[in-house]
């Protein structure tokens, strides 16, 4: 059963709920990874594709262990690993529009450090979305929506704040 369903009295089956745990992950992941890259001698491009090639692989790791943790329960068809795959692409799309401005900053004519702001800026912005849907999904108000989106966006800005403390 879904939050949406408990908090409005309706039963759905587990298998029908949507899972907003690799779409926020895959958004942290993103805003982690370019904070920690950007420095003053990164290129964009390079960060868009660590940004594919990191996504990718933890993505991987998460469809490989839900595999495993299914395996307890007995064998795992090739049609049902698909589906857990399936389950968990969402972390994939955390990827394409920070990827889009880093891989494109020279076609948009933006310096290096702009194309790298804004790409953490859209990545923070989809954890504040990805926080309000949550939130949508969660209360039946927008003010506790829109509270939920502002602590995922939190989440972002102090990835941020911690790799300046951290890095520099």
């Amino acid at each position: 059963m879904t939050i949406v369903d408990m908090h409005r009295g309706r039963a759905v089956p587990e298998t029908a709920r949507r899972h907003y745990t690799p779409a926020i992950y895959g958004s942290l992941l993103v805003t982690t990874l370019i904070a920690v890259q950007w420095r003053y001698d990164a290129v964009p491009e390079l960060i868009a594709l660590s940004l594919v090639a990191s996504v990718g692989v933890f993505w991987l790791t998460h469809v490989w262990s839900a595999v495993m943790d299914r395996r307890v329960r007995g064998p795992v068809g090739s049609h049902e690993a698909l589906g857990l795959a399936a389950a968990e692409v969402s972390m994939l799309s955390a990827v394409v529009v920070p990827g889009l401005v880093l891989g494109l900053w020279r076609t948009a004519s933006l310096s290096v450090d702009t194309a790298i702001g804004m790409a953490l800026v859209v990545s923070i912005a989809q954890l504040f979305l990805w926080g309000l849907a949550v939130g949508r999904a969660a209360h039946t108000g927008w003010f506790r929506a829109v509270l939920v989106g502002l602590v995922d966006c939190a989440m972002g800005v102090a990835i941020v704040i911690f790799k300046v403390l951290v890095i520099h």
